[in-house]
């Protein structure tokens, strides 16, 4: 078991590590939501981890997922795809 402010030290380095290796195609800054899941060791989902990405601070759920709406020039990100309304739109999945 790994304790919850363990967690949140691995988890703010993996994703400051991840985050801003990639960038957009877009030079300008937008919107961008950003949603994943955190889970174990054992493939478990992490409930209630609670991290800082930049000014936001986000938990997850109980089923170890989190939403963070930020923008393109904060957190770029690989997998993003704009919606039907022209947001940007991640999804990373973690695994402690």
């Amino acid at each position: 078991m790994v304790s919850l402010s363990r967690r949140q030290v691995l988890i703010g380095g993996t994703l400051g590590f991840i985050a801003p290796a990639i960038t957009f195609a877009s030079q300008g800054i937008e919107k961008l939501v950003l949603s994943g899941r955190i889970t174990g060791h054992a493939g478990k989902p992490l409930a209630g981890a609670s991290f800082a990405l930049g000014k936001a601070q986000v938990t997850t759920d109980a089923d170890g997922r989190f939403m963070l709406v930020t923008d393109t020039g904060i957190y770029p990100a690989s997998n993003a795809r704009r919606d039907h309304q022209g947001t940007w739109r991640a999804t990373i999945g973690i695994t402690l």
